[in-house]
């Protein structure tokens, strides 16, 4: 398989275990060191930090997630992938309804497995709501 091939095939898991609320799994797709800026936020180093965020919201919302025109640069053992996104919330409290727009950059690296992950992945939102007011998760 080319590391192109492998390289969507691992967006798309990650796309369908983010969809599914699934942090776990979204977590092991992730580098021990990797770096994630969510929209509005600081950003979180390491797997764990990045778990430790990812539980409340997948606890507070569902998540319906897609990418759209992704580019992927490839140089070795990196690859930089970026593109724009929708994304649709419901609130698990009270059904209420948001979405929010934008662009990612995700930069993937090979590990030792052979397998490709996410070490640094940036979200750029335009929010439609103000969902991170309401929650724990803007920190």
């Amino acid at each position: 398989m080319s590391d192109r091939v492998a390289i969507e095939a691992r967006r798309q898991a990650w796309i369908d275990v983010t969809t599914a609320g699934d942090s776990a799994a979204c977590t092991r797709l992730l580098t021990e060191d990797v770096v994630w800026v969510p929209p509005g936020m600081a950003a979180l180093s390491g797997r764990k930090a990045v778990c430790d965020w990812m539980v409340p919201f997948f606890e507070l919302y569902e998540y319906d997630f897609s990418v759209h025109g992704p580019r992927l640069q490839l140089a070795g053992d990196w690859a930089v992938d970026r593109g724009t996104f929708t994304s649709a919330l419901i609130s698990r409290h009270d059904g209420r309804r948001s979405s929010h727009s934008g662009e990612y950059l995700i930069v993937w690296r090979r590990e030792p497995d052979r397998e490709w992950y996410i070490e640094r992945y940036v979200h750029l939102a335009d929010i439609q709501t103000d969902f991170q007011a309401e929650t724990p998760l803007a920190k």
